[in-house]
């Protein structure tokens, strides 16, 4: 699509701009004497508009709103997908995994998604992969004929993983909006470094590594492999010399500040998108700045109902968009 065929909806999208949290917005939640008293506040922002003051409710009726949005302006479904794939991988491992171990897959399905959920339980339960749509349909065969020929839910995860970093980062390279196309490789990127991490905490051999590991963009893959294998002080002075430093030092502190930073960085790759006003820049500015607001909201939201302390809370709040 041309950039002036977004004109709509970016109007729609400056128009919802102004809903959003700010950051001194988030502190009165943060400040808020009690749960109940955080969640008054949010009322007061229209944030919550319901009678239900469950954590989940009002993070899924945001989620919902979200996408209602994003539906209405946008017409391409291509572009809606690109949005969703992270989503749309991760509720296909929870169909396959839940149908492994027996359970229910309906509590673990995520939203927003272009899937039809009740379909994609009925396929996978029918080991009926090829109903779903490409890669969806390979990387669950794969992962299904590993889980059982393993006995390992391991091995799934692994081949799923690694096949979402594999479409984030073909659409990285096929989409035209420069933003898009920076946010995926972010997220291709600091994904890789999460998976790293963890295999040399717990010990990987090089052969694990290279099929946990996705594609990689402003990081060497080999070196961010062979580095996994030699433990974490190698992994971490790998990073430390590179272009994510600031996230080198951010795993030295926690999961946590890296999930955190995470978050920030891909908030800080959006911001430049306010001053555009053609093309879906912004409206895919707008959908991670919004994801971020709810996610923020949900951290703030549980940690007051589990008594954290209002200055510990402040050090896992999101940087906002707005």
């Amino acid at each position: 699509m041309k950039g002036t065929d977004y004109a709509y909806a970016v109007a729609r999208i400056r128009a919802n701009e102004s809903k959003l949290l700010s950051s001194a917005m988030l502190d009165e939640v943060v400040a808020a004497a009690s749960y109940d008293k955080a969640v008054d506040v949010l009322r007061a922002r229209d944030w919550v508009r319901t009678d239900d003051t469950d954590v989940s409710a009002l993070i899924a009726a945001q989620s919902e709103a979200l996408w209602v949005l994003m539906r209405e302006s946008v017409t391409d479904k291509n572009a809606l997908a690109v949005l969703t794939a992270l989503n749309d991988f991760y509720n296909v491992k929870a169909a396959l995994k839940s149908m492994l171990t027996g359970v229910n897959p309906k509590p673990y399905y995520v939203q927003p998604t272009l899937l039809d959920l009740d379909a994609l339980t009925d396929a996978v339960s029918r080991h009926a992969f090829d109903k779903l749509e490409e890669p969806l349909a390979t990387a669950a065969k794969q992962a299904y004929e590993a889980a059982t020929r393993t006995e390992s839910g391991q091995s799934a995860d692994v081949i799923i993983d690694a096949a979402t970093l594999r479409c984030l980062s073909k659409q990285a390279r096929e989409t035209d909006c420069e933003l898009l196309g920076d946010i995926l490789r972010f997220v291709c990127d600091s994904t890789n470094l999460k998976v790293a991490l963890r295999c040399a905490r717990t010990g990987k051999d090089l052969s694990f590594v290279e099929s946990a590991v996705g594609p990689c963009h402003n990081i060497d893959r080999q070196s961010l492999c062979h580095a996994a294998v030699q433990g974490e002080a190698q992994l971490l002075q790998l990073l430390a010399t590179g272009n994510y430093r600031a996230g080198a030092e951010a795993l030295r502190q926690s999961t946590t500040a890296f999930e955190k930073w995470c978050d920030d960085s891909v908030i800080e790759l959006c911001k430049g998108a306010k001053y555009e006003f053609f093309g879906f820049a912004p409206i895919a500015a707008y959908y991670f700045a919004k994801t971020t607001e709810i996610k923020t909201v949900r951290i703030v939201l549980s940690a007051k109902l589990a008594g954290v302390p209002n200055d510990i809370i402040r050090e896992r709040v999101r940087d906002l968009y707005v």
